[in-house]
């Protein structure tokens, strides 16, 4: 199996349409960010009419998503990198309910009319306004990427890269099929519910659980070092379809979804670049028929679940797939409507707080009865316990939003300097890896983009641990071996 020349896919990322184009789309994005802050400033001084501005500012919001995306095509020719893939995840899980509301297709309203429309208008406000900060800061990193030199190959990386993917696969495979088989009796006895309905185990003994989560990695990592190894490849790819499977199965599509779109993002990097069209029927297929599909049956249990005709009647209950998915993704933006409605009237900024725990759950359970991070618990425990308790009794959940997040510790004023980080992060992750070459960093980065695309759903507590023993261990194993051989 043989790549193209890297040059040429440089070429076609970084296009370079012109210092002039770039300064253009930068002064643009910045007129709006400026504009957001003032209509925001505008708002908290004045009386506004929720009901009247509402639908004009979904259009906008529409309209800013398209601009964004659109902005970093002009740019670099493509949408398929760690960067546009994150910002698309961001947009559909906190906005998929306001362009179901323009196009009219929204039958009980945005977010099911479960809010005022004074604190829909602030959500889709608050949204438009992180998000837009995050893309502004995220061109900032490519001003320089039409310039920059192709990195080369670090020696032996390829051959570390892979012999660590193997490592972890063989030391990962035992623990996930006990995992995948123990969660499959779970789902089919209770439904996908009962999942959380367990205790989970702690120290050593989720030594097991914790070993199976490296088998994405090991995947992925033997992938960036395999370029004309057609066994390992194979491999490679017959680890991800078979999670894919399982997961789609127990019912949890992000995890599913997110670990094929990272996987065909380091094939498509590494051994044959995938033209955009050949994706696009299997996107499809995923998210408008897949994952809805899976919605509509992970909470059934027992024989019902392999039933040929349950779930045909299952399938054939979906009005509209399609719509459906796009309802279901966009629910994330109740959290951040709800930390809207909660924050500061039931409980105080955070100040950073969530930040800092977050940070503190990379480290293992060194002796403690119970982590600190644990013990300190998380904004999506709190939030389910606070608007739905009986939900939370059940094991339930509604996930987080990044972007709750930045406004729990820092207000309205915060929002924008967090995304700017948050921006500026995946911009240079994006732009670094156009011209990197190094399987070892392009494995890491492609183990952090199946974490990302989640994380615009979640909270830092859940990306935080994941990066570090997934994607920056294995990485670190790499680069000493590689080091010590030399």
């Amino acid at each position: 199996m043989q790549s193209l020349n890297p040059l040429f896919e440089l070429s076609v990322q970084d296009r370079g349409i012109g210092g002039a184009a770039y300064r253009t789309i930068l002064v643009f994005q910045i007129f709006i960010v400026v504009s957001l802050l003032a209509l925001g400033t505008f708002a908290a001084l004045a009386s506004v009419d929720a009901d009247f501005v509402l639908p004009p500012s979904s259009l906008c919001f529409v309209l800013l998503a398209y601009w964004t995306l659109y902005s970093w095509y002009k740019l670099h020719g493509t949408l398929f990198d760690p960067y546009p893939l994150f910002l698309i995840s961001s947009w559909l899980f906190n906005g998929a309910q306001i362009l179901l509301e323009v196009i009219q297709a929204n039958r009980k309203g945005i977010l099911g009319g479960r809010f005022s429309t004074e604190t829909v208008l602030q959500t889709t406000y608050l949204v438009a306004l992180a998000i837009c900060a995050m893309h502004l800061s995220a061109l900032l990193t490519s001003s320089g990427s039409t310039k920059a030199s192709i990195t080369m190959e670090r020696p032996h990386s390829a051959w570390h890269t892979r012999s660590i993917g193997w490592a972890l696969f063989a030391a990962s495979i035992g623990p996930a099929i006990w995992t995948f088989r123990e969660a499959g009796q779970m789902v089919i006895a209770g439904g996908y519910f009962s999942l959380y309905q367990r205790t989970f185990e702690t120290g050593f003994a989720s030594a097991p659980r914790l070993m199976a989560n490296f088998l994405i990695p090991s995947a992925l990592f033997l992938l960036a070092g395999s370029k004309g190894r057609r066994v390992a490849v194979i491999l490679s790819a017959a680890i991800i379809l078979l999670y894919a499977a399982g997961m789609f199965f127990i019912g949890s599509r992000a995890a599913a979804s997110s670990a094929l779109i990272a996987y065909l993002w380091l094939f498509s990097k590494v051994i044959w670049r995938i033209p955009p069209k050949l994706l696009l029927a299997p996107a499809f297929v995923v998210f408008f028929i897949v994952c809805p599909f899976i919605g509509a049956i992970r909470d059934t249990s027992g024989a019902d679940r392999t039933s040929f005709e349950f779930m045909r009647n299952a399938w054939s209950a979906i009005d509209n797939p399609a719509v459906s998915a796009l309802s279901e993704i966009g629910q994330s933006m109740s959290t951040v409507a709800h930390t809207l409605d909660l924050t500061p009237a039931v409980r105080p900024f955070d100040a950073g707080e969530s930040y800092m725990y977050a940070l503190l759950a990379a480290l293992p359970n060194l002796g403690w009865e119970v982590h600190p991070a644990m013990a300190h618990g998380t904004l999506s425990t709190w939030l389910v316990r606070t608007v739905e308790p009986a939900t939370a009794a059940r094991g339930g959940g509604l996930g987080y939003s990044f972007i709750a997040e930045s406004y729990i510790n820092f207000g309205w004023a915060g929002v924008p300097i967090v995304m700017l980080a948050i921006g500026w992060g995946a911009g240079r992750l994006s732009s670094t890896l156009r011209r990197e070459r190094d399987p070892a960093v392009i494995a890491m980065a492609a183990t952090l983009l199946s974490f990302a695309l989640i994380y615009a759903r979640a909270e830092t507590a859940d990306f935080v641990r994941n990066i570090c023993w997934y994607a920056l261990v294995p990485f670190l194993i790499v680069r000493i071996a590689s080091r010590a051989r030399t």
